[in-house]
């Protein structure tokens, strides 16, 4: 009875110190992170994205530049004229000037006000690619968490925990998938 009762607790022992490792195996997590500030600079449609706004910039740019070289005409023209201009016509002139200049000032504003709310909103949009990817990945490969590393929060990760490029690629085919 001494032995079976002996045997019994080893066993239960054994039991116990067993279980912890098995739970440790269990809960053992698997981190990673993405950078997809990163992504979203490095994928084709974030590059083509770029392309685009830069296009749309430049010809708001040009539209700006003739607006500018208009007023510096205009300035010019009354610099030179003041002195031979009458004062009804100085003043006539004066106001025209001032008009056009906070016209210009306020299509300025506008333009960059046009270009960076396409901008935000194409980013927005690829982020939201970018994210569903990361979502897909950590669910296949058994990720616990995957942190953003371009907003601060990671001061220290081993290389191979990060999966942006794997982000990038599956991005990158999707797109192409989606043209074809």
């Amino acid at each position: 009875m001494k032995k079976i009762k002996l045997l019994c607790m080893f066993f239960a022992a054994l039991l116990i110190l067993s279980h912890p490792a098995l739970a440790k195996e269990k809960d053992k997590q698997l981190i990673g992170f993405a950078n997809l500030q990163r992504a979203l600079n490095e994928c084709d449609a974030g590059k083509k994205a770029l392309d685009t706004l830069k296009e749309e910039a430049k010809k708001l740019e040009d539209t700006l530049n003739e607006k500018q070289e208009e007023l510096k005409k205009m300035k010019d023209e009354l610099d030179k004229k003041s002195s031979v201009w009458n004062k009804e016509t100085l003043e006539t002139k004066d106001r025209e000037f001032k008009a056009k200049s906070m016209e210009f000032q306020k299509m300025f504003t506008d333009y960059n006000d046009q270009l960076n709310k396409k901008k935000q909103e194409r980013e927005e949009m690829i982020i939201d690619e970018l994210r569903e990817i990361v979502d897909e990945i950590a669910k296949q490969k058994g990720y616990s968490y995957i942190f953003e590393r371009s907003v601060g929060g990671i001061l220290y990760a081993p290389p191979e925990a990060d999966i942006t490029d794997e982000v990038i690629k599956t991005h990158n085919k999707r797109s192409r998938a989606k043209k074809d």
